[in-house]
């Protein structure tokens, strides 16, 4: 009787865990796509030229790097995710409100502020899942099921901010992102801490020299790799191919639209992954994911209208939430156990802040050397090579199959 009633109190934590997390990837997400898909609006209602903005954006990159290998490795320094990430996302509430409550041209101001809003958002996702993947197994196994919620949350942000600007401008937005943060860190202040639980006990001290080693690991390296030729190729997906649409006179909505489809498109997936990946092995997921990209590009070269490229555009099903739940776990079972966090980090540091920054200068140069069409043909052949790699890391004897 002791142990069922047991049970049933792990069990019942484990469902408000599950709940807690709902909310904050929820609201946390809602709060990111308010500052994420205004920041090319803003700047170019001040009047920043299409040059300026690319370099305010891609300084939002660089800090991506910097800001997940650092707080990834804090995390595991000092045991403790929750704690980190809710200095981020304080962090991220003022650089936005900043940088939306300056309304005149101040480049350098802008270009900082930028570079701690985006390095910071994008460095919070990444904490948000290495929390979930440290919780328990029941809460753990639900990650796929959680970021679902965060698709939603991203999905509605993106509908709903145009409204929010046209009634109370862009410095009532950075106070609504004030409002959404502060209630994400509090329902954050509710959830376990998960490291310090599980750790508590642990004596080894992390110092830089792990990461070296953690880096050295041919698997993992192998692996980080490949997860940047794919993320190479999402990052196109909303630069380049938004070029195309521009060439084909896409307006301003039409481009919301494709936007709003992939956001919604990626809701289903995020809600079966979880059950795929109990089913069809993290390899394989990342697999069917270069399939699609290599098919969507192809499909991208040879649309001929806007309707077309939104449609399109649905593929997103198959293409980033199978990358970002299969490569969580993969990354996690290939960190030793005193490095989950710093693991994962690194590597969202390398394909997501080194992607972010090479892919839209790569395409951009493609572009202007030899066209759109071209280009697009030419990142439909990356997600290849990345195919020929994984067949290379699972000769290589990982534990997943």
């Amino acid at each position: 009787m002791a142990d069922k009633t047991v049970s049933a109190n792990i069990s019942s934590e484990a469902t408000r865990q599950k709940q807690l997390y709902i909310g904050l990837y929820l609201v946390a997400y809602l709060a990111f796509s308010f500052a994420s898909t205004q920041f090319t609006p803003f700047l170019s209602s001040l009047g920043y030229d299409t040059f300026a903005r690319g370099l305010l954006l891609a300084s939002y990159a660089v800090t991506t790097l910097v800001f997940q290998l650092v707080l990834g490795f804090l995390s595991d320094k000092y045991q403790t995710v929750k704690k980190v990430l809710a200095i981020v996302l304080l962090i991220y509430a003022v650089a936005s409100l900043l940088f939306f409550n300056l309304n005149q041209q101040h480049f350098w101001w802008h270009m900082v502020l930028i570079a701690i809003s985006g390095g910071v958002l994008n460095t919070a996702t990444g904490l948000l899942d290495t929390w979930v993947l440290q919780s328990p197994l029941a809460v753990r196994k639900s990650l796929s099921f959680l970021k679902a919620f965060g698709s939603v949350g991203w999905a509605f942000g993106s509908l709903s901010v145009s409204f929010v600007v046209l009634n109370v401008g862009y410095r009532g937005l950075g106070f609504s992102i004030v409002l959404l943060i502060a209630i994400a860190v509090a329902v954050g202040t509710l959830i376990e801490d998960s490291i310090a639980i599980s750790e508590k006990k642990r004596q080894t001290e992390l110092t830089l020299s792990d990461v070296v080693l953690l880096l050295k690991d041919k698997r993992y390296s192998l692996l980080v790799l490949i997860l940047f030729l794919l993320y190479f190729v999402i990052i196109c997906n909303n630069v380049t191919v938004i070029d195309k649409m521009l060439e084909l006179k896409a307006s301003t909505l039409e481009i919301g639209y494709k936007w709003s489809i992939q956001s919604l498109f990626e809701i289903p997936a995020y809600l079966i992954g979880g059950r795929l990946l109990q089913k069809v092995n993290g390899y394989h997921l990342l697999t069917v994911c270069g399939t699609a990209l290599f098919i969507q590009f192809i499909l991208y070269a040879t649309a001929s209208t806007v309707q077309q490229i939104i449609v399109i555009s649905g593929m997103q099903m198959l293409t980033t939430p199978l990358l970002m739940v299969s490569s969580k776990v993969l990354i996690y079972e290939l960190s030793s156990e005193h490095m989950k966090a710093t693991g994962q980090m690194l590597a969202l540091s390398i394909f997501i802040g080194l992607g972010s920054m090479v892919s839209p200068v790569v395409a951009g140069f493609l572009v202007q050397w030899q066209g759109i069409t071209f280009t697009l043909f030419g990142i439909a052949s990356i997600p290849l090579i990345a195919i020929g790699l994984l067949i290379l890391l699972r000769r290589m004897g990982e534990r997943y199959d």
